[in-house]
């Protein structure tokens, strides 16, 4: 059974989010003939005490003969 998060945390939440997102540029760079996704963030000095956090993530999808 799937638990539900109570409304005031779920806004808490997505208020979160949304000024991660507003304040993270965010490059997503796709290359089909590799079938890579490569999604780029790279959050705001500020908003991790004066440091850069530069998170990569290659997402592999099957091919499909």
């Amino acid at each position: 059974m799937i638990s539900l998060l109570p409304l005031q945390e779920f806004m808490s939440l997505t208020s979160v989010q949304e000024k991660f997102c507003a304040s993270a540029p965010c490059s997503i760079f796709y290359v089909d003939s590799l079938h890579v996704t490569w999604i780029l963030h790279q959050v705001l000095p500020k908003l991790l005490c004066s440091s850069i956090c530069i998170e990569l993530m290659v997402v592999l999808t099957p091919t499909i003969p």
